[in-house]
């Protein structure tokens, strides 16, 4: 395993055994939160666009709005995350669903978007890279802290087709990331070192 992909895993919250890398695999005690930047905040309060979770997600913080996923499988390129969420006025929503955070050679996250119920398609929404610091490993969990998130330009076309403008531009700082997941058994017990060859 590359050390890109080490990190790849980190992101996932998953590391799979070296013997089955495809496997899908459930993930113990695994959450992700998107918290948004505290730009996004505001340009989200200032159109008057309330942020929502949906399924099995909840919104956490006060001052920091955040929505808080469980984790319920990953595999080395990929943790899928339960529950949605919502961006919605008094008029309009912008549904997100089926959330994958994909950590390949195209970090990014990727929704089924509705707009105001209409039939979900499937959209990248996010995106990310994943430097050293962003990666922790113990003996029994593997973390991804504070990864920036930016908005995609799929992302930014979905707000302007929900709400007639985006709050939010492309590239802009629109989510930090945070995940930590219980390591499962079988995992390379090299990980650790291995983190150490990144940059």
């Amino acid at each position: 395993m590359t050390g890109a992909a080490v990190v790849a895993a980190a992101l996932a919250c998953a590391v799979t055994p070296a013997q089955a890398r495809e496997a899908v695999m459930p993930i113990e005690n695994g959450k992700a939160e998107f918290c948004l930047s505290k730009t996004a905040a505001k340009r989200l309060a200032q159109a008057k666009i309330k942020l929502a979770a949906t399924g099995g997600a909840r919104v956490t913080g006060k001052q920091r709005q955040c929505v808080s996923f469980p984790l319920v499988e990953g595999t080395r390129d990929y943790a899928k995350l339960k529950g949605g969420v919502s961006f919605r006025d008094r008029d309009d929503r912008l549904d997100l669903t089926k959330i994958y955070n994909h950590v390949n050679k195209s970090p990014r996250t990727q929704v089924h978007a509705s707009v105001n119920r209409a039939k979900a398609r499937q959209a990248d929404f996010l995106t990310y890279s994943i430097k050293r610091e962003n990666a922790q490993v113990t003996p029994e969990q593997i973390k991804a802290v504070d990864v920036r998130t930016k908005l995609t330009a799929e992302g930014e076309k979905l707000f302007k087709k929900t709400f007639g403008k985006s709050p939010l531009r492309k590239g802009e700082h629109a989510f930090t990331l945070n995940a930590v997941a219980d390591l499962p058994k079988g995992a390379p017990a090299a990980l650790a070192a291995l983190l150490g060859s990144l940059g």
